[in-house]
């Protein structure tokens, strides 16, 4: 049967091979343009294809290029999503990048130290390249990446210049909002966050330090909380704040923000009035509340476009920045004015 009597969903490089009378391999090459053909085999390949309206699918594509038009997303375990958002919207961000370049995306969850998942997906040829969404200091995902030789894109900031990472300013939006908050009578900001192991932690954390610093404030040891993990800690933190006399609580992200603000509104302490709350990372979560919050907004879903287009290209072969940086906003609320009629209902 001639290949024009085919539908073409039907259509493969091998019978295109058949139609020709040259190997399945053959076709390949000439439709990647790798390895070696002659270039009278190649053109009556093309011609061929061209003339019979021949549109390879993704596995013949995939058969012809060596690639798997698949690429997989790395997050936190499953417990860590129900609280933190921004790992959705990141991960609808590289979906939606990769859809527009007809990859398919894979999720795989797993904890910081667990490399197997990706073991086995890079030693059954499963995919083409990976998004790490969460950096460590010491990370084993970056290590083992590097060592296999797959591309791979990490979300976060890193001091190893080896990888290619894509992330938002936290260093310097954290510095900046910590300096509108003195600047506007705060005196004694505390701080609560989560472990410093983790990079995107370490960053705003340290623009803290560095804002304090600006404003010719030592931090205080008193009213500075990290490694906090889960709720009770966070709860048990204000608590010693309450005591210090701090009249602000910066909170590293939206989670320990939520818990915050519902431990002071069972305390009965009116926000802003009795005690001005800021988050370093805004996120729906904080929407909900009688008073607004302020803080800081990044762009989750464009990071992990960004990061997916990044990755994308590196695959293809294409020259592409080592470190990517996007901006941030700050949104400044209710939640740390000197004072608002709506306070009262905190």
């Amino acid at each position: 049967m001639d290949i024009k009597d085919q539908s073409k969903e039907n259509i493969t490089i091998h019978d295109v091979a058949k139609a020709l009378g040259v190997s399945a391999s053959t076709v390949s090459r000439a439709i990647s343009g790798k390895g070696r053909i002659g270039e009278g085999t190649r053109r009556r390949v093309l011609q061929y294809i061209d003339e019979n309206s021949f549109y390879p699918n993704a596995s013949a594509r995939s058969l012809a290029q060596s690639k798997t038009y698949n690429i997989a997303i790395i997050m936190p375990e499953v417990k860590d999503l129900v609280d933190m958002p921004f790992f959705h919207s990141c991960m609808h961000g590289a979906e939606e990048a990769a859809q527009l370049n007809d990859y398919d995306l894979l999720v795989v969850t797993t904890d910081g130290g667990n490399t197997k998942p990706l073991e086995r997906m890079v030693n059954n040829r499963k995919v083409d390249g990976m998004i790490l969404t969460r950096l460590y200091k010491h990370d084993a995902f970056v290590e083992y990446l590097k060592s296999a030789g797959i591309p791979f894109v990490a979300i976060g900031n890193s001091d190893d210049k080896d990888i290619v990472t894509v992330d938002h300013d936290n260093y310097g939006a954290c510095r900046e909002l910590v300096a509108l908050l003195l600047s506007k009578g705060i005196k004694r900001v505390a701080y609560l966050g989560g472990g410093l192991n983790q990079t995107v932690n370490e960053k705003r954390y340290e623009g803290y330090v560095d804002g304090l610093k600006d404003a010719g404030k030592k931090p205080e040891k008193s009213i500075i909380y990290t490694d906090l993990v889960t709720r009770i800690q966070v709860s048990k933190a204000v608590e010693e704040i309450l005591k210090t006399g701090a009249d602000c609580i910066l909170c590293q992200d939206d989670y320990i923000c939520d818990e915050v603000v519902h431990h002071l509104a069972e305390k009965g302490i009116k926000i802003p009035k009795q005690m001005k709350v800021a988050s370093c990372h805004h996120s729906k979560l904080l929407d909900n509340y009688p008073v607004t919050i302020t803080s800081l907004k990044f762009d989750t879903m464009e990071i992990g476009r960004r990061a997916c287009q990044t990755l994308l290209s590196m695959i293809s072969g294409e020259d592409v920045p080592k470190n990517t940086v996007l901006d941030y906003e700050i949104n400044l609320k209710e939640s740390t004015k000197s004072s608002t009629k709506s306070s009262d209902k905190a």
